[in-house]
Protein backbone atom coordinates (compact mmCIF):
# COMPACT_ATOMS: atom_id res chain seq x y z
CA UNK A 1 0.00 0.00 0.00
CA UNK A 2 1.08 3.57 -0.46
CA UNK A 3 2.74 5.37 2.41
CA UNK A 4 0.83 7.94 4.43
CA UNK A 5 3.97 10.05 4.36
CA UNK A 6 6.91 10.46 6.68
CA UNK A 7 5.73 10.69 10.26
CA UNK A 8 8.85 10.32 12.36
CA UNK A 9 7.85 13.18 14.71
CA UNK A 10 4.60 11.34 15.54
CA UNK A 11 6.27 8.05 16.46
CA UNK A 12 6.38 7.07 20.10
CA UNK A 13 9.92 7.42 21.43
CA UNK A 14 9.98 3.87 22.73
CA UNK A 15 8.73 2.37 19.48
CA UNK A 16 11.25 4.29 17.39
CA UNK A 17 14.15 3.35 19.67
CA UNK A 18 13.11 -0.28 19.57
CA UNK A 19 13.09 -0.34 15.79
CA UNK A 20 16.48 1.23 15.16
CA UNK A 21 18.60 -0.58 17.74
CA UNK A 22 21.20 -3.01 16.38
CA UNK A 23 21.14 -6.70 17.31
CA UNK A 24 22.20 -7.10 20.93
CA UNK A 25 25.34 -8.93 21.94
CA UNK A 26 23.43 -11.91 23.33
CA UNK A 27 24.46 -15.04 21.44
CA UNK A 28 22.31 -16.04 18.49
CA UNK A 29 21.16 -19.61 17.73
CA UNK A 30 23.38 -21.84 15.63
CA UNK A 31 22.33 -22.19 12.00
CA UNK A 32 20.33 -18.97 11.98
CA UNK A 33 20.75 -16.32 9.28
CA UNK A 34 21.19 -13.04 11.16
CA UNK A 35 18.98 -10.09 10.13
CA UNK A 36 18.81 -6.41 11.13
CA UNK A 37 15.27 -5.37 10.26
CA UNK A 38 11.98 -4.79 12.01
CA UNK A 39 8.46 -5.98 11.29
CA UNK A 40 5.04 -6.57 12.78
CA UNK A 41 2.65 -9.45 13.37
CA UNK A 42 -0.03 -10.19 10.78
CA UNK A 43 -1.85 -12.69 13.00
CA UNK A 44 -5.35 -11.50 13.94
CA UNK A 45 -6.09 -14.07 16.63
CA UNK A 46 -7.89 -12.45 19.55
CA UNK A 47 -6.02 -14.82 21.85
CA UNK A 48 -2.76 -13.19 20.79
CA UNK A 49 0.07 -14.57 18.70
CA UNK A 50 2.06 -17.26 20.55
CA UNK A 51 5.81 -16.66 20.74
CA UNK A 52 7.75 -19.94 20.89
CA UNK A 53 10.96 -20.80 22.73
CA UNK A 54 12.28 -22.65 19.67
CA UNK A 55 11.56 -22.51 15.90
CA UNK A 56 9.00 -25.26 16.19
CA UNK A 57 5.19 -25.22 16.33
CA UNK A 58 5.29 -27.61 19.31
CA UNK A 59 7.85 -25.63 21.31
CA UNK A 60 6.98 -23.99 24.61
CA UNK A 61 5.03 -20.74 24.42
CA UNK A 62 7.09 -18.09 26.23
CA UNK A 63 4.61 -15.25 25.69
CA UNK A 64 2.15 -13.71 23.27
CA UNK A 65 1.88 -10.70 20.99
CA UNK A 66 -1.25 -8.64 21.60
CA UNK A 67 -3.69 -8.80 18.68
CA UNK A 68 -4.06 -5.99 16.13
CA UNK A 69 -6.64 -3.30 16.78
CA UNK A 70 -8.70 -1.43 14.19
CA UNK A 71 -8.32 2.34 14.20
CA UNK A 72 -11.41 4.15 15.46
CA UNK A 73 -13.31 6.90 13.68
CA UNK A 74 -11.78 9.38 16.13
CA UNK A 75 -8.27 8.13 15.27
CA UNK A 76 -8.95 8.78 11.60
CA UNK A 77 -9.99 12.34 12.38
CA UNK A 78 -7.34 13.28 14.92
CA UNK A 79 -4.06 11.44 14.30
CA UNK A 80 -1.97 9.68 11.70
CA UNK A 81 -2.87 6.01 11.56
CA UNK A 82 -1.36 2.99 9.77
CA UNK A 83 -2.09 2.88 6.04
CA UNK A 84 -4.41 -0.10 6.49
CA UNK A 85 -5.96 1.52 9.61
CA UNK A 86 -4.80 -1.35 11.85
CA UNK A 87 -2.57 -0.87 14.92
CA UNK A 88 -0.11 -3.78 15.18
CA UNK A 89 2.69 -4.75 17.55
CA UNK A 90 6.11 -4.09 16.07
CA UNK A 91 9.38 -5.83 16.93
CA UNK A 92 13.00 -6.30 15.98
CA UNK A 93 13.80 -9.28 13.75
CA UNK A 94 17.14 -10.83 14.69
CA UNK A 95 17.24 -13.68 12.19
CA UNK A 96 15.55 -16.50 10.34
CA UNK A 97 15.80 -20.28 10.59
CA UNK A 98 13.69 -23.09 9.11
CA UNK A 99 10.76 -20.83 8.23
CA UNK A 100 10.76 -19.07 11.61
CA UNK A 101 12.00 -15.63 12.67
CA UNK A 102 13.62 -14.73 15.99
CA UNK A 103 12.18 -11.52 17.43
CA UNK A 104 12.63 -9.32 20.48
CA UNK A 105 11.54 -5.94 21.89
CA UNK A 106 7.94 -6.30 20.72
CA UNK A 107 5.74 -3.32 21.58
CA UNK A 108 2.07 -2.71 20.83
CA UNK A 109 1.12 0.94 20.18
CA UNK A 110 -1.52 0.69 22.93
CA UNK A 111 1.31 0.00 25.39
CA UNK A 112 3.57 2.79 24.14
CA UNK A 113 3.50 5.68 26.67
CA UNK A 114 3.90 8.17 23.83
CA UNK A 115 0.50 7.25 22.44
CA UNK A 116 -1.40 7.51 25.70
CA UNK A 117 -2.15 11.18 25.03
CA UNK A 118 -3.92 10.38 21.75
CA UNK A 119 -5.01 6.75 21.93
CA UNK A 120 -5.53 6.58 25.67
CA UNK A 121 -4.95 3.40 27.63
CA UNK A 122 -6.93 1.09 25.41
CA UNK A 123 -7.42 -2.60 25.91
CA UNK A 124 -5.72 -5.33 23.91
CA UNK A 125 -8.16 -7.90 25.28
CA UNK A 126 -6.07 -8.62 28.35
CA UNK A 127 -3.11 -9.83 26.24
CA UNK A 128 0.22 -8.41 27.38
CA UNK A 129 2.78 -8.24 24.58
CA UNK A 130 5.87 -10.30 25.32
CA UNK A 131 9.01 -8.20 24.77
CA UNK A 132 11.68 -10.89 25.21
CA UNK A 133 13.23 -13.14 22.60
CA UNK A 134 11.21 -15.81 20.89
CA UNK A 135 10.14 -17.29 17.58
CA UNK A 136 7.25 -16.55 15.20
CA UNK A 137 6.40 -18.30 11.92
CA UNK A 138 7.66 -16.38 8.91
CA UNK A 139 4.15 -16.55 7.44
CA UNK A 140 2.92 -14.27 10.24
CA UNK A 141 5.49 -11.53 9.61
CA UNK A 142 4.68 -8.30 7.80
CA UNK A 143 6.16 -4.84 7.45
CA UNK A 144 6.83 -1.97 5.07
CA UNK A 145 9.85 -1.74 2.81
CA UNK A 146 12.01 1.15 3.98
CA UNK A 147 13.00 4.40 2.37
CA UNK A 148 16.61 4.17 1.20
CA UNK A 149 18.21 6.64 -1.17
CA UNK A 150 20.01 3.99 -3.27
CA UNK A 151 16.95 1.82 -3.89
CA UNK A 152 15.50 2.15 -7.39
CA UNK A 153 11.90 3.24 -7.83
CA UNK A 154 9.63 0.42 -8.95
CA UNK A 155 12.07 -2.47 -8.76
CA UNK A 156 13.50 -5.21 -6.56
CA UNK A 157 17.00 -6.63 -6.76
CA UNK A 158 17.47 -10.20 -8.00
CA UNK A 159 19.99 -10.76 -5.18
CA UNK A 160 20.71 -8.97 -1.85
CA UNK A 161 23.31 -6.58 -3.29
CA UNK A 162 23.11 -3.22 -5.00
CA UNK A 163 24.83 -4.31 -8.21
CA UNK A 164 22.38 -7.17 -8.83
CA UNK A 165 19.95 -7.12 -11.78
CA UNK A 166 16.73 -5.18 -11.29
CA UNK A 167 13.27 -6.75 -11.37
CA UNK A 168 10.42 -4.29 -12.12
CA UNK A 169 7.74 -4.48 -9.40
CA UNK A 170 4.51 -2.69 -8.49
CA UNK A 171 2.75 -1.85 -5.23
CA UNK A 172 -0.84 -2.71 -4.25
CA UNK A 173 -2.13 0.37 -6.12
CA UNK A 174 -0.34 -0.76 -9.31
CA UNK A 175 2.16 2.05 -9.06
CA UNK A 176 5.95 1.66 -8.80
CA UNK A 177 7.03 -0.19 -5.66
CA UNK A 178 8.68 2.29 -3.28
CA UNK A 179 9.59 2.91 0.35
CA UNK A 180 6.61 2.73 2.69
CA UNK A 181 4.79 0.12 0.59
CA UNK A 182 3.69 -3.21 2.05
CA UNK A 183 4.86 -6.30 0.18
CA UNK A 184 2.52 -9.21 -0.39
CA UNK A 185 4.78 -11.63 1.51
CA UNK A 186 8.05 -11.70 3.44
CA UNK A 187 10.12 -14.66 2.25
CA UNK A 188 13.59 -14.33 3.80
CA UNK A 189 16.09 -11.88 5.26
CA UNK A 190 19.85 -11.46 5.46
CA UNK A 191 21.42 -8.56 7.31
CA UNK A 192 19.49 -5.43 6.34
CA UNK A 193 18.10 -7.08 3.20
CA UNK A 194 14.67 -8.67 2.96
CA UNK A 195 13.35 -10.96 0.24
CA UNK A 196 9.73 -10.18 -0.59
CA UNK A 197 6.99 -10.91 -3.06
CA UNK A 198 5.54 -7.68 -4.41
CA UNK A 199 1.76 -7.24 -4.79
CA UNK A 200 2.11 -8.00 -8.51
CA UNK A 201 3.92 -11.29 -7.83
CA UNK A 202 7.59 -10.33 -8.37
CA UNK A 203 10.05 -11.99 -5.97
CA UNK A 204 13.23 -10.10 -5.17
CA UNK A 205 15.25 -8.25 -2.53
CA UNK A 206 14.87 -4.82 -0.92
CA UNK A 207 17.18 -3.17 1.58
CA UNK A 208 15.25 -2.73 4.82
CA UNK A 209 11.90 -3.64 6.39
CA UNK A 210 10.10 -1.49 8.95
CA UNK A 211 7.55 -2.45 11.60
CA UNK A 212 6.73 1.02 12.94
CA UNK A 213 2.97 1.72 12.90
CA UNK A 214 2.91 5.07 11.08
CA UNK A 215 6.49 5.85 10.08
CA UNK A 216 8.43 4.69 7.03
CA UNK A 217 11.84 3.94 8.49
CA UNK A 218 15.28 3.98 6.96
CA UNK A 219 17.62 0.96 7.09
CA UNK A 220 19.67 0.63 10.27
CA UNK A 221 22.84 1.90 8.58
CA UNK A 222 21.04 4.90 7.10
Amino acid sequence: MASIGAAVPTLGALMLAMLIQPVSAQSLPEGMTACSISGYSLDRSRAGTPVRAEPNAKAKIVGRIAPPQKATARDLEDISVPTDEVWRAGFQILGIKDGWVLIEKALHPYNDPYYFGTLGRRSTGGIKTYSGRGWLPLSQIGGKVTYYRKMPLGALYAEPREDAPLLPAKNAMEGPLSGGNQPKRILACSGEWVQVESPDGVIGWWRGLCGAPVSDCEPLSG
